[in-house]
């Protein structure tokens, strides 16, 4: 590693180039392969920047347990220069990502220029950057469409102008640095401690110089005393800054906690046994093989945040901060680890979870970086060979990650399911069709996120409106029958059973075969054996009804939607069969097939029950239809 004299040498602009080009690489390449699909989580943030674009401009985005607005804006940015796609979805979380790496650079070189020479201030700086730049989790984070990108970000810049103005006592940097720090609460739910960390690090430091002057103890480095007026300015930008998102929560206190008290540890039966468990898990997920984070969305299963390369620089790192406590700047490093991993230990579900420590970041960089820095510093009679043996470790670790992400984890087998990569492939072909085009989507979940951003291109405010572009019904038990010219099933799971097919929509054909969907042209659909004109209730009419005695035995009802019910309520279904003389042979109950909401008025629908065991004698039989309070019973009818 060349010794770094300043920033404008030419190794310096080198080492940053060739830094820029990695991090650059390892984030783009593939970016419209990888990761595949459009997972749900991200979905949620474009359909909110739908809201956006439509002219709900909030403060807080009420989706998916709340959700802080800056992602949702740049989002809504990208939507209305782009389109609504899954790249504009993502490229906020690239951009925040690429940026953090120069940002960091300023931010770690101004920190460390008050402890160290100049030279090995912006050495320590190019290797944390570099650092992140090779990192699989920050990878894996800025390839994603998640508003926790922006925190790190966020961090690195105030902390950087905040830093800046310690060592100038310029009142700009101040103001600067605390309205940018006051933003990280509009980035993600961890950014709330943003602030109660700069509020410990400063009250400490301020105690500290107290105490000292009290013992009459020299402070080893009170940067503090003669910045009161600055600290008030910034405290004041921030205060401003949050002060939108603090009257709003004042106004609906519920919200503020709403995502935490949904993971909190005060709700496990051990609260302390809780706490115990998710420090050591959060913990552990820093340098621990197999105890990273397990979700596929965020990681390759249990790979650690550094990898076997670099944990133990990163140990070495923490071990050269606690020997050095003595000064502000390594109680600064050490303190912001501690309260924005904080987060995370907070919490009891899906322990660790990596996404709620990355408030940590960029400092957690540092560790290793300083490990490394020392390495260099101390051992003079052999550098060349250290400078190997940290080339090696940089490089290596590179490729790790390299292979990791676009070999190890780009082909897990699941990969695309996780990223809900059905989805989009039908979205697609939902968008390829005719506006007017009358079109079913059979799928797993009522409503998913990424159907209906890229398919349905909805505004969460209109979530949960009565579907226009599209309407979907459980094709395994049912059909919409006069709306169902498209049939499209998520999966060869959901497709209906063949023989229900053939005897239900008996000219249908499959027109589209697609890597994770079926699209059907169902054509004409086959009338009942009896009509019937059943109008027991005031939601659904029956109007026929097909019995089969054949395998597989069972019965078809039809029926036609007479009024349209407000909310999106299930209805519960019950089929009961009779003999001649009213006993009861046989029964099927389940959740009505077609949700209200894809109710139209005069709509029909067929639905069928296979009841394997249905003996012979079965001639009759009665409905009876349940939603929320309300029960309704159909009189005994004839299935003959």
């Amino acid at each position: 590693m060349a010794r770094i004299k300043n920033l404008g040498s030419h190794s310096t602009w080198l080492a940053l180039a060739l830094i820029t080009l990695i991090a650059f690489a390892l984030r783009v390449w593939a970016f419209d392969r990888l990761p595949p699909g459009l997972f749900g989580d991200e979905a949620v943030e474009g359909l909110d920047a739908l809201d956006v674009l439509a002219g709900n401009h909030g403060i807080w985005f009420h989706a998916h347990l709340g959700r802080e607005p800056i992602y949702v804006y740049l989002v809504a940015l990208t939507y209305h220069l782009l389109g609504v796609t899954v790249f504009a979805t993502r490229l906020p979380a690239l951009i925040a990502g690429l940026l953090t790496i120069p940002v960091a650079f300023l931010l770690v070189r101004e920190w460390a220029t008050p402890v160290f020479p100049r030279d090995r201030a912006t050495r320590i700086a190019v290797v944390t950057t570099g650092l992140i730049a090779i990192s699989f989790w920050h990878v894996q984070m800025t390839r994603n469409a998640h508003r926790d990108t922006l925190l790190p970000l966020v961090e690195a810049l105030g902390y950087w102008l905040l830093w800046r103005a310690f060592r100038t006592r310029d009142w700009r940097c101040f103001a600067g640095a605390g309205a940018i720090l006051g933003l990280a609460v509009y980035t993600y739910s961890p950014g709330r401690f943003v602030g109660v960390f700069v509020a410990v690090f400063v009250g400490g430091e301020f105690l500290i110089a107290q105490i000292a002057r009290r013992v009459q103890v020299a402070p080893h480095a009170e940067i503090f005393s003669t910045h009161w007026r600055g600290l008030l300015l910034a405290a004041f930008g921030a205060l401003i800054v949050m002060l939108p998102l603090g009257l709003y929560f004042a106004q609906n206190p519920a919200q503020f906690s709403r995502r935490f008290d949904s993971t909190s540890i005060l709700d496990a039966d051990a609260p302390a046994l809780a706490f115990a468990t998710s420090v050591a898990g959060n913990l552990a997920q820093f340098v621990v093989p197999g105890m990273g984070y397990q979700s596929r969305h965020y990681n390759l299963p249990g790979k650690p945040i550094f990898d076997l390369l670099i944990a133990p620089w990163f140990l070495a790192g923490v071990g050269i901060a606690l020997t050095r406590i003595k000064l502000p700047h390594y109680r600064f490093l050490l303190l912001w680890f501690a309260v924005m991993a904080t987060p995370a230990f907070l919490t009891a579900d899906m322990i660790p979870k990596a996404v709620r420590v990355l408030g940590v970041a960029p400092g957690v960089f540092i560790f290793p970086a300083l490990a490394l820095d020392a390495a260099l510093a101390r051992v003079r009679h052999s550098q060349l060979a250290m400078r190997g043996v940290i080339a090696l470790c940089l490089v290596g670790s590179a490729l790790w990650t390299t292979y990791d992400y676009f070999v190890a984890w780009a082909n897990l087998p699941d990969l695309p399911l996780k990223f809900d990569a059905d989805l989009t492939e039908v979205a697609d072909f939902i968008q390829r069709q005719p506006a007017g085009a009358p079109l079913v989507i059979s799928q797993e979940v009522y409503r998913p996120p990424t159907l209906m951003l890229l398919g349905e291109r909805v505004a969460t405010s209109r979530y949960l409106e009565r579907a226009t572009r599209f309407k979907e019904a459980d094709a395994r038990a049912a059909f919409i029958v006069n709306a169902a010219a498209t049939l499209v099933c998520v999966r060869e799971e959901y497709t209906p059973p063949a023989d229900w097919l053939a005897r239900v929509a008996p000219h249908a054909q499959l027109i589209e075969q697609g890597t994770y969907s079926m699209v059907f042209q169902l054509g004409e659909f086959a009338p009942p054996q009896k009509s019937l004109a059943a109008e027991f209730n005031p939601l659904l009419k029956l109007i026929g009804v097909a019995q089969f005695a054949d395998a597989p035995r069972g019965v078809a009802l039809y029926w036609q939607a007479t009024q349209l019910p407000a909310g999106r309520d299930d209805l519960r279904a019950t089929l009961a069969l009779f003999d001649a003389r009213g006993a009861t042979v046989a029964q099927a109950q389940r959740v009505f097939p077609i949700a209200p909401l894809e109710w139209n008025l005069g709509d029909q629908f067929v639905e069928w029950y296979e009841i394997e065991n249905m003996p012979a004698v079965a001639t009759q039989f009665r409905v009876e239809l349940t939603r929320g309070k309300q029960t309704w019973t159909s009189p005994i009818l004839s299935l003959r």
